[in-house]
């Protein structure tokens, strides 16, 4: 073989294991088959509290709580796969952020970007003001999806801070749109500063209070958010580290379906079996080429041997 023609060669194996590669990570597929997908029947409702009071900083030591809710929430969408999670928010007014979705993905992301008020944007807190909205979501919920059932999740420290006179708007009439749930409290009676800063970073100073000009502290009101369980009729628990939310989930009991009821998803028949095959020849052929490169040079630095020397 020519010089030539073995460079060539070498320069065609190179390219075809870059894009084997490449085929590899794109995973080709042609064709179409259905592939059944496991379905739950739940629909998990999550109310989150999103006033500046979610910032204080006394959950697992000093954590804001509001990442105590972030890290909860995920860890829960993961140990009820296949379940349709929503996402509602609450501070100076209540927001449906994500409607229902067995997309944990768009769910992960929205509770991960999910921001708190300023300090200076809301009208206080107050733990019952998600109640009409919650109401009118689980409504539509029964109307559009009978056969589902639903949850609620409800998320928050309990703080009232509005003043108001008027009597808390009870959560009890929720109970026959509900089949289960809990409410999850974060923060303690004892109450910790909230970073002034949208990151969250104390170093950078603190709320303060209006009246006294000191460093102003939330304290949870753990009592507030037990009665909320009570009207709902579903278990409270007090979240005070990451982790243990197993036993919680599996009390939710969703049942499931494997696809049974026309309950599939299209998808192509994968070839990226024989991308990597293909691959993998030309990596070894490559590794062969190396190592005779390596001898041929090792045997060219030889010193030569004297005529009639023996072996």
């Amino acid at each position: 073989m020519s010089p030539a023609t073995a460079g060539l060669l070498v320069v065609l194996r190179r390219v075809g294991i870059a894009l084997a590669f490449v085929a590899v990570l794109l995973r080709p597929g042609v064709g179409q088959t259905s592939v059944s997908e496991q379905l739950s029947d739940l629909d998990v409702l999550v109310v989150v509290d999103r006033t500046r009071s979610m910032a204080a900083l006394d959950y697992d030591g000093r954590t804001p709580r509001i990442t105590g809710v972030q890290a909860d929430l995920t860890a829960l969408a993961k140990a009820l796969p296949g379940a349709r999670f929503g996402l509602l928010a609450f501070g100076a007014e209540t927001r449906l952020v994500m409607p229902f979705s067995s997309d944990t993905t768009a769910f992960d992301a929205a509770v991960e970007t999910l921001y708190l008020e300023g300090p200076k944007d809301g009208a206080g807190s107050a733990a019952d003001r998600p109640v009409p909205e919650l109401t009118a979501v689980l409504e539509r919920a029964e109307d559009q999806s009978p056969d589902r059932r639903r949850i609620v999740v409800y998320a928050g420290d309990g703080e009232n801070t509005t003043g108001s006179d008027e009597d808390p708007q009870s959560f009890e009439d929720l109970r026959d749109l509900v089949a289960g749930g809990a409410v999850l409290g974060y923060g303690t009676s004892e109450g910790g500063p909230m970073p002034e800063s949208d990151d969250l970073d104390g170093a950078l100073g603190y709320v303060r209070d209006p009246e006294t000009a000191e460093t102003a502290i939330s304290r949870a009101d753990l009592g507030n958010l037990e009665k909320i369980a009570d009207q709902l009729d579903v278990p409270f628990e007090h979240r005070t580290a990451p982790g243990g939310l197993a036993p919680l989930a599996k009390s939710f009991a969703a049942s499931y379906s494997d696809g049974q009821g026309g309950h599939e998803r299209p998808a192509k028949h994968d070839l990226t079996w024989l991308a990597a095959l293909v691959l993998l020849g030309l990596v070894l052929l490559e590794l062969r080429a190396g190592w005779r490169a390596v001898w041929t040079s090792r045997d060219a630095l030889l010193p030569a041997r004297p005529k009639g020397a023996r072996r």
